[in-house]
């Protein structure tokens, strides 16, 4: 099978293993482990408490080997993206990171979606680093959906044939346009709250009418409002500072989450990818902490209508 090169220990690789049986998946796993072990590199396989028991009794013990369960690795796409970025980006030392296992997409298929986007931000807030994945993908339990946007998602296949490039990889910022990405919208019902603010003046009135809404109209935790109340602020400053006033603020408040849609009149945001990368010394932080601090945020440009940035809890 002709493919790309065998992966290099020092550069990115982000590689989907399909399979529909336990021996693929053991082999797969197993030549992916020794690759990394080999490297040099810290080796982790993660799954649910069964395959990760599984895999443990088929691979060799070793010290750089690590077994980790998903449900204590995966809290969210979000925070699982950035937990990796900033292990990689802050480390004293170098650290080459091998990682291969399942992620945890539940039982219900309108959760796929959110994962499938952690997977393909993956390929753009990881590849500065040498940290390499195989993810794998069991077709006896996953809908055929959830399948092509592993296959949209992931540069490389790995097969019993070898390794070769994904005919189907769509960039991070093409992704967001397929609709397997499923990328939501603001909410139907409308609006708690629509405001609009002038100048960093407005800021402080503004976030204590968020966070008032939100106590007073949802069940979402303390801790969650009060940081998307700072998501929404970073957001409101980015506007301020570089787009255009007046800066438009919508809020819906549901029981179980929150979304608000932030829009201003300005030149918009070139790259809808903005605030993924691990930032610059002296470089913006806005868009990267505001990423951190809620679960989805969304970039969109309207062509001679600004820019519009949306942000939900979950």
């Amino acid at each position: 099978m002709s493919g790309p090169s065998p992966i290099q220990s020092d550069r990115f690789s982000h590689d989907l293993l399909v399979h529909d049986g336990d021996g693929d998946l053991l082999a797969g796993t197993r030549a992916f482990v020794e690759h990394g072990l080999s490297s040099g590199g810290q080796v982790i396989v993660h799954s649910t408490p069964e395959r990760v028991a599984m895999l443990r009794e088929a691979l060799d013990p070793h010290p750089r080997l690590e077994f980790g369960l998903d449900e204590d690795l995966y809290q969210s796409p979000t925070s699982t993206l950035f937990a990796y970025q900033r292990m990689l980006a802050e480390s004293r030392e170098p650290i080459e990171l091998w990682a291969t296992g399942t992620v945890p997409l539940g039982d219900d298929p309108a959760t796929h979606p959110a994962w499938a986007r952690y997977e393909s931000a993956v390929n753009e807030v990881l590849r500065p680093y040498a940290f390499h994945g195989l993810c794998t993908y069991d077709t006896r339990v996953l809908p055929p959906d959830t399948i092509a946007a592993a296959k949209a998602t992931h540069p490389c296949v790995t097969t019993r044939g070898g390794r070769s490039d994904s005919p189907d990889y769509q960039h991070p910022a093409e992704f967001l346009s397929n609709p397997l990405a499923a990328v939501p919208g603001p909410p139907e019902s409308p609006p708690l709250v629509t405001t609009a603010l002038h100048s960093a003046h407005d800021l402080r009135s503004v976030r204590r009418l968020v966070q008032g809404c939100a106590v007073g109209s949802t069940a979402v935790p303390r801790a969650t409002i009060d940081a998307f109340v700072s998501a929404v602020n970073e957001v409101l400053v980015n506007g301020l500072q570089h787009g255009a006033t007046p800066v438009q603020l919508t809020l819906w408040a549901e029981t179980s989450k929150l979304t608000c849609l932030i829009a201003d009149p300005g030149p918009g945001i070139p790259d809808l990818l903005s605030g993924y990368g691990y930032p610059e010394p002296a470089g913006s932080t806005g868009l990267w902490v505001a990423r951190q601090l809620c679960e989805e945020l969304f970039l969109s440009n309207q062509r001679g209508a600004g820019c519009s940035v949306l942000l939900s809890t979950a």
